[in-house]
């Protein structure tokens, strides 16, 4: 996994916030699962943790219904 709490900082840094409205569903446990390439404390893909400080309030409730599916396993 290649994104880090480190590597969204430094993106806060050079994007724009898209959409303050929902909030991230960060728990502050970043546990990566390289097999299934996704987060294992707030679910995210790679993609939505990159992109989620950008992404419109639409592409985060899309992100929202894949993550509760993730959690159902």
């Amino acid at each position: 996994m290649t994104a880090t709490t480190e590597d969204k900082q430094k993106y806060k840094l050079t994007h724009k916030q898209a959409d303050t409205t929902i909030d991230s569903p960060c728990i502050g446990v970043c546990e990566y699962n390289d097999e299934e390439d996704f987060c294992m404390g707030c679910y995210r893909s790679v993609e939505d943790l990159q992109k989620w400080w950008i992404y419109t309030k639409e592409e985060k409730e899309e992100a929202l219904k894949k993550i509760a599916v993730r959690r159902l396993g």
